[in-house]
């Protein structure tokens, strides 16, 4: 709202308002007086009657123009100076004052009611003027005059008014209709216009407990009407003293004193009345609104119009309570904002620190989808440099080949090192122990580095400790990984002399050897200051004198995070100028202590024999089907499985899966997982329901690029058979088709037999007896068949995880089943119970995995009735699983000496993963999740708090939601 309008409104504290105020009430004052006394015109008589008086009509003219520009309470004013000035000046009591104080008064009307705006209200007014005030007055006049009332002198009254009245009445139409704003502003009426204003006068009236200014107005006109009627009593008891007096003089004297009295009390009423208005109840009002605005929370659908006042703009300054209380008020107020905005300033930085954690996971999703669009292509190249190398007799072309090998490998581990990257980012890259050949892992850095060394002229020299044990457990990939980073850099940054990679293993215990790996280089070495720099991400060190040389800068920092995982780190012993030595050591368990041997002899005996293949099998009679988007894998596939001699149909689409399957019966399909329009997960799902398909029940195994934990039993939890990773390697392709292809279709070839490996358990010591699975972690379950889940899941390892998936996933699948078959939803609850099958299957649950069978086809079939009877007790038998199972998947957690977290913690700590998951934010639920369960749940908590740590497990945003809210 405009400050103007408020001051104008609330404390006459307008400029121009304290000029023309003073002034009009003066030029009327003076044009009042000149009326009474210059000219001196003869009374009208009529039949007998002296009319006397009658100019007071010419008066009304200003005290009525008065009013309508400058409100009522300066008109009633003037009229109070005029009755003044004439008691002082002619010594009698000028009873017409009276009908002055009655146009002030009524003036002010159609003014507040913007009647003048309108011409046929115009109108009304005037006939309302012209008979209030004209034939009023001559109705007193006759009482007054003590005379009877006469027809004729009612209608010159009502005639002489109406001049008057049409006067004033023309003037302001013309004034609100015609004058421009500047002059309309001048006056206090323009107030009355002010939308703001007006606004404001309705919100007030409008409020509940806003009666302050009508409780001051009653009580003061309470007082004027009990000093009249004390007034009025008091002269008729005064007059019954006197003899001789009349009933009806009496009641003349008494209109007399009566008239008297109003014509002095309303004056001072109404100047009462506006002072306390002025002083006393707008501040007050004006101070509630102001705090009530300075919530925004109050702001509704009928209040939005409304103006708002800011407290600080009002400048109450009078020396009363109400200024005190305004100045308290605005201290109290703008400490309140000061508090407000550091609050939205915290709130802002936490808005920024989360925009930031969404910027580096988009970043982190880019590079890993990026990671994943690069490894089709190199799986393709590689993939038929596979089949150069096998069918070429040339040493020439063969050796081209090995280096074409070489150089995709290296590009490969580039694009491992984005995806590694993102994964570090992220907090996912994962250590994966397994069984390895310490000699083999070196042959292959070998191959990769020494054509890189070849080619700067530079000596590549191996050493290892001929005394290193042959066979080792660990995660041969990423330690492989750290040394080809720590190579590559060696041989980047060297232009002369040597590149060497040494090798020593140092006994730990009777289980474990310490193996010590040392880069040693010739190269431009490393200044002291610029060490620390070498683990910083994208952080390149003398960018200057370096800057002919390719790199990303993420090498040291990938492999720092690497060792830090495996409890170890990397060391740089370094001379500027000379060289680098780049050195760690990391524990691997032993699972042969037979020694390495002479590593060079075995190398050079494995480049001779490297260019040898053999297939694994012929099956001349199998047909496959393989499913991609991408034809250069399909023909990998195709020359891969060349020797195989299988009979193998390729589709581009998951679309054209559908009609191969309708068309041709398969004892094998390949699925690729990534494809556009229908995926593969969706590709397998509608196969299933697909009633011409004559390959229903054949292995459908999946094909991916994404390389990640947990994905295998994310496959096999989807219903595949299994999963392959891509690039897709040869001798993996074969074992896998081996695997599941019919034994009678397979025609075994004669390969020389591999020494037996091995193995270590859980705790890393020598396993005796490799070839047996150690059941025992299993013997306490019941429900399943161990020997059927071992065969289906390929081993002990991933039988645990896919039973402890399961039961993670049974109470959230159950209840999405009894879901779709309430609300009859027969193509999601199909989809689920097939699922069930084949998951039941895996963990060796036949009669789970027979009921959900039966009622997958029911699904399919949409038969209501058999759904209807036979879910309740397949959802009973899945939901029992919860108890086969526990033995082995429940978490039994000792929590007696943690601190019980309160229930409004609790409450609070729910409402926080609420929003996260509104916001898809599952990683702060995560954190949330693990921070809660440093205290002790409450009793009454703990099964709410289990269901939701299962269903943000699962990524059920739904089902979270669900459970947050009761």
């Amino acid at each position: 709202m405009p400050k103007k309008n408020l001051g104008a409104f609330f404390f006459l504290d307008n400029k121009n308002f304290k000029i023309t105020i003073p002034l009009t009430t003066f030029i009327c004052l003076i044009l009042l007086l000149l009326i009474e006394h210059v000219g001196q015109a003869p009374d009208f008589s009529f039949n007998g009657f002296i009319l006397h008086k009658t100019r007071v009509y010419a008066q009304l003219i200003p005290v009525m123009l008065l009013t309508s520009l400058s409100g009522y309470a300066v008109g009633s004013l003037v009229v109070l100076l005029f009755f003044s000035a004439e008691c002082m000046i002619s010594h009698i009591f000028p009873y017409h004052a009276f009908v002055l104080l009655l146009g002030s008064l009524i003036a002010n009307v159609p003014v507040i009611k913007h009647w003048y705006k309108s011409l046929w209200k115009t109108l009304v007014s005037l006939v309302f003027f012209s008979l209030f005030l004209g034939n009023g007055w001559n109705f007193l006049l006759t009482i007054l005059e003590d005379r009877n009332l006469l027809r004729g002198a009612e209608f010159f009254h009502f005639a002489v008014a109406f001049l008057s009245s049409f006067i004033v009445c023309l003037f302001c139409y013309l004034y609100y209709n015609y004058f421009p704003e500047n002059i309309k502003n001048l006056f206090f009426a323009s107030t009355y216009d002010y939308e703001d204003v007006n606004l404001l006068k309705t919100a007030f009236s409008k409020k509940k407990g806003r009666r302050i200014r009508d409780k001051l107005s009653n009580l003061i006109i309470a007082e004027a009407m009990i000093l009249l009627i004390a007034g009025f009593g008091f002269a008729n008891a005064l007059l019954n003293q006197f003899r001789n007096v009349t009933e009806w003089q009496q009641i003349v004297f008494a209109t007399r004193l009566v008239i008297l009295m109003m014509i002095v009390a309303t004056p001072v009423i109404l100047f009462a009345f506006s002072y306390t208005n002025l002083s006393i109840t707008y501040p007050l009002q004006l101070l509630a609104k102001a705090v009530e605005d300075s919530n925004l929370c109050n702001i509704t659908e009928h209040t939005r119009n409304v103006p708002r006042i800011d407290i600080k703009t009002l400048n109450i300054n009078s020396r009363d309570e109400i200024g005190v209380l305004y100045h308290v008020l605005v201290d109290m107020l703008s400490t309140t904002e000061s508090y407000i905005k550091n609050l939205e300033r915290s709130q802002l930085l936490e808005t920024q620190l989360a925009t930031a954690k969404a910027a580096s996971k988009a970043k982190s999703d880019f590079l890993s989808n990026m990671s994943h669009e690069i490894r089709t292509p190199i799986n393709a190249v590689l993939g038929l440099n596979e089949m150069i190398i096998r069918e070429s007799k040339e040493d020439v072309i063969s050796k081209y080949a090995r280096d074409i090998e070489n150089a995709g490998k290296s590009l490969l581990s580039i694009v491992n090192d984005i995806l590694d990257f993102s994964k570090i980012e992220a907090g996912k890259l994962e250590i994966i122990p397994t069984n390895y050949d310490l000699s083999s892992s070196i042959n292959n850095l070998v191959n990769m580095v020494s054509k890189r060394a070849a080619d700067k002229n530079l000596a590549f020299n191996v050493n290892i400790d001929p005394n290193c044990p042959h066979y080792l457990y660990g995660d041969d990939v990423r330690i492989c990984q750290c040394c080809l980073n720590i190579l590559t850099n060696a041989v980047k940054y060297t232009n002369e002399g040597s590149v060497t990679l040494s090798i020593t293993g140092k006994k730990a215990d009777y289980s474990h050897v310490l193996l010590t790996v040392h880069v040693v280089d010739t190269g431009i070495g490393i200044k002291d200051k610029d060490i620390p720099k070498l683990f910083t991400a994208f952080q390149r060190i003398d960018e200057e004198r370096n800057r002919t040389i390719e790199g990303t800068g993420l090498g040291l920092n990938i492999v720092q995070s690497l060792l830090s995982l495996m409890n170890s780190r990397l060391e740089v012993e370094s001379s500027y100028g000379k060289g680098s030595d780049f050195y760690f050591s990391v524990l691997q368990g032993v699972i042969d202590w037979e020694p390495i041997g002479d590593f060079k002899e075995t190398y050079r005996k494995s480049t001779e024999n490297a260019h040898e293949y053999h297939e694994l099998f012929t099956a001349p009679d199998a047909r496959i089907l393989v499913v991609d988007d991408t034809e250069l894998n399909l023909t990998v596939v195709r020359g891969l499985l060349k020797q195989t001699q299988v009979q193998i149909d390729t589709v581009l689409s998951g679309y054209d899966a559908l009609e191969a399957v309708k068309k041709q019966h398969y004892d094998v399909i390949f699925l690729d997982h990534r494809m556009p329009g229908m995926d593969g997960v969706e590709t397998f799902n509608n196969m299933l329901k697909l009633p011409e398909n004559k390959s229903k029940g054949v292995p459908v195994i999946a094909l991916t690029a994404n390389a990640v934990s947990g994905a295998k039993e994310m496959y096999l939890a989807s219903g595949f058979s299994d999963y392959l990773t891509k690039p897709i390697e040869s001798k993996k392709l074969e074992e896998m088709l081996g695997k599941y292809l019919p034994e009678s279709l397979i025609h075994h070839v004669e390969i020389p037999e591999l020494e037996e490996i091995k193995s270590l358990d859980e705790n890393g010591e020598i396993d005796e007896e490799p070839g047996l699975v150690d059941t025992g972690i299993f013997n306490s379950l019941t429900g399943i068949s161990i020997d059927d889940a071992l065969k289906y899941t390929g081993g002990a390892e991933v039988l645990e995880q896919t039973l402890r998936e399961f039961y993670k996933s049974i109470d959230i699948k159950a209840d999405a089943i009894e879901e779709f078959a309430a609300l009859k939803d027969w193509h999601n609850y199909t989809i689920l119970v097939h699922a069930l099958k084949s998951s039941a299957r895996l963990i060796g649950a036949e009669k789970l995995s027979e009921d959900a069978k039966y009622l997958e086809k029911c699904g399919d079939d949409e038969n209501e009735a058999e759904i209807n009877e036979k879910t309740p007790a397949l959802l009973e038998l899945y939901r029992s699983y919860k108890k086969h199972l526990a033995p082995l998947c429940a978490e039994v957690e000792d929590d007696s000496g943690k601190k019980e977290m309160p229930l409004n913690q609790y409450s609070e700590a729910i409402s926080n993963i609420k929003e996260c998951i509104e916001a898809f934010d599952f990683d702060t639920a995560d954190q949330i999740i693990a921070m809660m369960k440093d205290y002790r749940i409450p009793a009454e908590k703990k099964e709410h708090f289990t269901r939701l740590q299962e269903a943000i497990s699962s990524v059920d945003r739904d089902k979270i939601l669900k459970i947050v809210l009761q």
